[in-house]
């Protein structure tokens, strides 16, 4: 017999239990998918996280062969911190893993169940925290913020696990998205400058906001273009509150507005004590060229702050970033909400 209950930090299971499931499932069928425990700690305990699991009913709780699978859901504003009308949450089915020896038992489903009816409660009852109240509130199989997959991988491997959600109501889309990465030496950038010349032709500069007046033609940009994402918007005003401002690459036109801006953060050092990939999530209104050429910025100051490499993730756009020298990494993946 089953049990689905709720997991905590403090529960007598550890997270290494699950972080073990995790590993013989989807880090077996894509070794680079493999994650350090502290890690997948650290995103399975992340603020508006809930961690739901399957346990053998009558059994000791500390044992290996108690836990049976395991589903991790996140909850995350619609829209901006300034956004009235998108206060309310957005649901993510972020990961639901079953022990091998464990599956084909209906265990999957219990937790895709209990996971679905507990993220539908929060949502729904999120709905009067927009103004106006919002009609319809949203899931999403895979996760955003914090990010592990933004949707179901692609690949052989999956293609049972897609059939398997499906069943389940799930509709994905035709359209894969893709994340991306480039190699570079610290301290030598990739070749991009050339990527700038039209942006520099226009009076166009980068560079971090360097004071309250770069800060308020950042806000405004973001409030005019991009008060509907999910998320990272409110990245910019948290970095710069948290002195980070160096992690913030904007393109200003010839009178000094910010026209774009992205986030090109310099990840932890490893255990190696080598940079990791760097995370960046761009954004800009299309004009000028200033797309392209905030990339290239981006890459170039990454690459003198020491930086070996540079990670994009969650991409749609097509052969945008293979501009700037960048290529796929591993698999593309497909969105599902609901």
């Amino acid at each position: 017999m089953t049990m689905i209950i709720a997991w905590s930090p403090s529960s007598p299971i550890s997270s290494s239990l699950l972080h073990d499931i995790y590993q013989s499932t989807i880090a077996t069928a894509v070794p680079a998918y493999s994650l350090p425990l502290t890690k997948f700690h650290s995103l399975i305990t992340a603020p508006k996280s809930s961690v739901i699991i399957a346990t053998k009913a009558n059994t000791v709780p500390t044992e290996h062969d108690t836990l049976q699978g395991f589903a991790v859901t996140y909850l995350i504003r619609s829209g901006s911190s300034s956004n009235i009308s998108a206060q309310h949450l957005k649901g993510s089915l972020a990961l639901l893993c079953v022990s091998p020896s464990s599956q084909h038992q209906g265990i999957g489903t219990s937790l895709h169940s209990t996971a679905l009816q507990e993220l539908t409660s929060a949502v729904i009852s999120s709905l009067s925290r927009s103004n106006p109240p919002a009609k319809n509130g949203q899931i999403q199989l895979g996760s955003i913020f914090p990010r592990i997959f933004p949707g179901l991988p692609e690949g052989d491997e999956f293609e049972t696990t897609k059939k398997w959600f499906e069943k389940r109501g799930w509709v994905f889309k035709v359209d894969v998205s893709i994340d991306l990465y480039q190699p570079f030496r610290p301290g030598h950038p990739p070749e991009v400058q050339g990527l700038m010349t039209k942006a520099k032709e226009l009076g166009m500069t980068f560079g971090p906001p360097k004071g309250e007046k770069d800060d308020e033609s950042l806000f405004e940009l973001e409030k005019k273009e991009f008060d509907d994402f999910t998320g990272w918007p409110d990245a910019f005003p948290a970095l710069i509150s948290s002195g980070h401002r160096d992690d913030i690459e904007c393109a200003f036109d010839k009178n000094g507005k910010v026209i774009g801006a992205t986030v090109a953060a310099l990840g932890p050092l490893s255990h190696s004590e080598e940079h990791e990939p760097m995370h960046k999530d761009l954004a800009w209104p299309y004009t000028l060229g200033a797309g392209i050429a905030l990339v290239a910025s981006a890459l170039v100051r990454l690459a003198e702050r020491g930086a070996d490499g540079c990670f994009v993730d969650w991409v749609s756009l097509q052969g945008f970033y293979q501009k700037a020298g960048f290529h796929k990494w591993e698999r593309g993946y497909r969105e599902a909400w609901r």
